[in-house]
């Protein structure tokens, strides 16, 4: 006996993007403040973990920011580094991530499946990755400028 499969479509929620890149603003832009352009913050969570936050650029109205996550001694088994290039849109008062792993131009959404393997919600998925990582910066971690 055979049955069909109906799978549904992915929607693009714009609003709920929106809402997840101003709390991802709210929470970014203490940590990037007071870092030159070209400067570093390193934030240490617990005793085997650290990001690396980096001003990349700055221009009026936006600042683009890399986020590394790094292992302090060494690395952990399955601990991969990652990191996430930010933008964040001052007049707006939203943070946006650009590039990660490699990949740039995150599209709102993606045909299932696509040759380079992405979800159909990759740039959601990959903006609410963020807002995990700085809440779990912002409840455990302590800075240091460099």
């Amino acid at each position: 006996m055979t049955t069909d499969v109906i799978r549904k479509r992915y929607k693009f929620d714009l609003a709920a993007l929106q809402r997840l890149a101003a709390i991802n603003y709210a929470a970014l832009r203490p940590m990037v403040a007071g870092v030159k352009q070209s400067g570093s913050k390193i934030i240490k969570v617990g005793q085997q973990l650290r990001f690396a936050v980096t001003v990349l650029e700055t221009a009026p109205y936006t600042t683009e920011v890399r986020i590394e996550q790094q292992a302090l001694l060494k690395q952990l088994p399955g601990l991969r580094a990652t990191q996430i290039d930010v933008r964040l849109y001052h007049d707006a008062q939203l943070a946006e991530v650009v590039r990660s792993q490699g990949v740039s131009r995150l599209q709102a959404s993606y045909e299932v499946p696509n040759p380079s393997m992405h979800h159909a919600d990759e740039k959601h998925q990959v903006n609410h990755f963020l807002q995990e990582w700085l809440q779990l910066i912002r409840a455990n971690g302590y800075y240091q400028e460099v």
